[in-house]
C-alpha cells in the first residue's frame, strides 16, 4: 500500500461513514518548497489532512480545495485535493516576524478574525461551489466541525495528529437519512473520541478500524492513494508568457538577462533566456495572425 492514502468505511445500520488519511511523504514535499516557520508547516499538515478528508466525499472530477484567511501574519493559506488524490498546498506570510511560534498559538490568532473557505471546482464543465463562514474553534479541526454543522447540517467529528513530518487523520460524519439505530451515532462518536494522536500515525487504517469499530457491521472500501500533485508544465508557463504580446516579453528580456517564472503553487522555477524570450514573441506574432478575432 502507498504510504500516502485515504480509506473509507461505512456503517451498515447506521447513517455515518469514517474515512482515515496518513500521510508520510505528501506533507514533506510540500512543507520543503518553501522556507516556511514550523507554526505554518505544521498547520499547512494539517490543511492537507483536511482537503484528503473532504476529497472522499466528492463525486465528480475536479478539486476540493480549504483556504484559511486571517490578519496574523498569515495572509493565506491554502490546500486542495483533486478526485484522483493529488494534493497541494501554499502558504502566503505578511509579516513573519509577527507570526506566533506554535501551530495552535497561530491558529487562534487566526480564528479572531479568520474566514474558513471551502471550495469545491469541478474540471468537468459543472458549477462552481463555494461556502464561507468564520474560522471558529480552538483547532482547524474543530473549525471544521464547526463548518458542516453550520453550513451542511452534518454532525462530523475530526481527529489530527502530526508528527515528524508524518501526519494522520480521522474523520467521523453523520450522513442525511434516518439510521435503523437510533444510539448508533451517539456509540460511534465515543469509540472515535478514544482515538490517540500516536494511532493516527503508526495504525494503517484498517486496523485502526478495526481497533476501534470491532463491534459495528460496517462496509470497508479499498486504500485510496494520495500523492504530491501540482498541474504546473513548462508548457503552461510558456503559453502564459506568450499571452503578454511582444512588447511586454521584449521588456522583460530588457530587464533580465533570464526571466523566471515560478509557480504559486509548488514554487517550481521555469527560467527563459535571451534567446527563449524571442522565440515566444514569434510564437504570439504567428497565434496573432492565425485569428482573426486577435487585434
Amino acid at each position: 500500500m502507498s504510504k500516502d492514502y485515504l480509506q473509507r468505511l461505512v456503517f451498515e445500520h447506521i447513517s455515518a461513514r469514517a474515512v482515515v488519511v496518513q500521510l508520510d511523504e505528501v506533507v514533506d514535499e510540500v512543507v520543503s518548497r518553501d522556507s516556511y516557520p514550523p507554526a505554518v508547516a505544521a498547520l499547512l499538515g494539517e490543511a492537507l489532512l483536511v482537503v484528503a478528508l473532504l476529497s472522499s466525499g466528492i463525486k465528480f472530477q475536479g478539486r476540493v480545495s480549504l483556504q484559511l484567511q486571517g490578519h496574523a501574519g498569515l495572509k493565506l493559506l491554502m490546500a486542495d485535493c483533486t478526485n484522483d488524490g493529488g494534493l497541494r498546498g501554499i502558504a502566503r506570510l505578511d509579516d513573519e516576524a509577527g507570526l506566533p511560534g506554535e501551530r495552535d498559538e497561530l491558529f487562534e490568532s487566526l480564528a479572531r478574525d479568520g474566514i474558513l473557505t471551502l471550495t469545491l471546482d469541478p474540471s468537468d464543465g459543472g458549477q462552481r461551489w463555494q461556502g464561507i463562514v468564520p474560522l471558529e474553534g480552538a483547532s482547524l479541526a474543530n473549525a471544521v466541525e464547526s463548518y458542516f454543522e453550520r453550513s451542511e447540517q452534518l454532525t462530523t467529528r475530526v481527529f489530527l495528529g502530526q508528527e515528524a513530518g508524518k501526519a494522520g487523520a480521522l474523520m467521523l460524519q453523520q450522513m442525511p437519512g434516518a439510521s435503523d439505530d437510533p444510539d448508533g451515532w451517539n456509540r460511534l462518536e465515543q469509540l472515535a473520541s478514544t482515538v490517540k494522536p500516536e494511532e493516527l500515525l503508526e495504525l494503517e487504517a484498517r486496523t485502526l478500524f478495526q481497533r476501534l469499530f470491532h463491534e459495528e457491521q460496517c462496509r470497508l472500501f479499498e486504500a485510496h492513494p494520495l500523492r504530491f500533485d501540482c498541474p504546473c508544465t513548462r508548457e503552461r508557463v510558456v503559453n502564459v508568457l506568450v499571452s503578454l504580446g511582444q512588447a511586454e516579453l521584449t521588456a522583460l528580456a530588457e530587464e533580465q538577462e533570464v526571466v523566471e517564472v515560478k509557480c504559486q503553487f509548488c514554487n517550481e522555477a521555469y527560467h527563459f533566456d535571451a534567446v527563449d524570450v524571442a522565440a515566444l514573441g514569434h510564437e504570439g506574432d504567428t497565434a496573432d495572425s492565425s485569428d482573426p478575432t486577435i487585434h
